[in-house]
């Protein structure tokens, strides 16, 4: 009954927790998808597939790396947040080019939309404007990039299965403790105890409240181990190493993995099943099983489709995708929720409903200012920032209101 004893100790614990205003998973900010996936909770692999281009590493960034961000950020009191994100396709660098971004376009609730080319000034003929640099370097904006650095750490130097394993076990070593027991080993034939054997039991992390996340992206990348080959690698990991880290040691596995080519191929163009599917994983279709929750995205503008679940596609053209919890280990597969898209800043929100008309205003008056290529002056940076204060937590609210002053005075003077 040790078993037993510790699964009902935990679902008594979870239920107490809840009841003292504390929490078992971060939230999505996902409303109405809420109701089939509520948040992100600990012991679960995710993973992300979409075709190619089609924004599926952005969504994960959204769903999994910044959207519990700013939750941690806020609720230092109810959660602790670790993500080690392996970026396999893209540097560090770019990576943080991304975040300050999206920082901004949240922070500014919108009015300030800067792009990785703008920020790293592509355009010989726009250079990144002085005031946007005077923003990055304001007191409020380097205690989110504090945080972010405490919280996120980008890895680009280790591609292979083995390497992340072990240096996601080894941060599990350090921050927690292995408990043991002893079984004995009988002789088949005798039926007597010959010797006994310690063996690991259950780990128990220091802090419980932790949210350990090993992030992928993604999984086509990783480098075969020696002699091995790329559906090796991949297999390996998943089927191994992934579920190693996510039952013995409580992370959150998160894998993007790209649709096979087929998938939009002529054949399933005419039958009209271009979205993206179990059967479409791309290099090794048998990982999908190793998955709690699989989440996919798909662009009807990509196709050519002028209407789809009733949205007028014409109208939102590249700016929306439909997010599809195609499959979960507890059910719930089919739910689709749609979302505005910009992927300039990284940005999703869940759309309304196609016949709420006068709500869906606001999403096309934001289309609008994409498209126009609205730019911001300077003598409205001030007001923007004003916008910072829904996510900042009260701990920057003071920080906020003495970066304001520096700032005002900076733009009359």
């Amino acid at each position: 009954m040790e078993l037993y004893n510790r699964v009902i100790d935990d679902l008594i614990t979870r239920k107490n927790r809840l009841e003292e205003g504390k929490v078992n998973s971060i939230p999505f900010s996902l409303h109405r998808f809420s109701t089939e996936l509520p948040g992100i909770e600990q012991k679960t692999t995710y993973h992300v597939t979409a075709s190619t281009k089609v924004g599926k590493t952005q969504l994960s960034d959204y769903l999994f790396l910044y959207t519990p961000y700013f939750y941690a950020l806020k609720n230092k009191e109810k959660i602790r947040l670790k993500i080690f994100y392996f970026t396999l396709e893209m540097s560090k660098e770019q990576k943080y080019q991304q975040f300050m971004c999206h920082l901004l376009f949240m922070l500014s609730r919108g009015n300030i939309r800067i792009t990785p080319k703008d920020l790293r000034s592509a355009d010989i003929r726009n250079p990144l404007s002085q005031d946007i640099l005077d923003i990055l370097a304001s007191d409020i904006y380097k205690q989110y990039f504090q945080f972010f650095e405490e919280t996120v750490v980008f890895i680009d130097n280790i591609k292979n299965p083995f390497g992340i394993y072990k240096f996601m076990k080894q941060y599990a070593q350090s921050n927690g403790v292995q408990h043991t027991k002893i079984v004995p080993f009988i002789n088949n034939n005798t039926g007597e105890v010959e010797s006994q054997q310690e063996i690991d039991d259950y780990y128990e992390a220091n802090d419980p409240d932790e949210y350990v996340e090993c992030v992928i992206d993604h999984i086509a990348l990783l480098s075969p181990e020696k002699n091995g080959t790329l559906r090796d690698a991949i297999v390996k990991f998943s089927s191994e190493y992934s579920i190693t880290l996510r039952n013995k040691y409580r992370y959150i596995m998160i894998i993007v993995i790209q649709q096979a080519a087929a998938q939009e191929g002529n054949e399933n163009r005419k039958l009209g099943k271009l979205q993206p599917t179990l059967d479409g994983y791309g290099d090794a279709k048998v990982i999908a099983r190793d998955a709690d929750v699989i989440i996919g995205l798909f662009s009807p503008f990509r196709h050519g489709i002028q209407s789809y679940e009733n949205y007028d596609i014409t109208k939102f053209r590249d700016n929306i995708r439909f997010m599809e919890l195609i499959a979960g280990r507890e059910g719930g597969g089919g739910t689709v929720c749609p979302l505005f898209f910009d992927g300039g800043v990284n940005f999703f929100s869940e759309l309304p409903l196609p016949n709420e008309s006068e709500l869906l205003k606001s999403s096309f008056k934001m289309l609008d200012r994409i498209r126009s290529g609205e730019i911001i002056l300077r003598n409205n940076l001030m007001m923007m920032l004003y916008g910072a204060d829904k996510y900042t937590p009260k701990f920057l609210q003071s920080t906020l209101h003495k970066t304001r002053k520096v700032m005002l005075n900076n733009l009359l003077n």
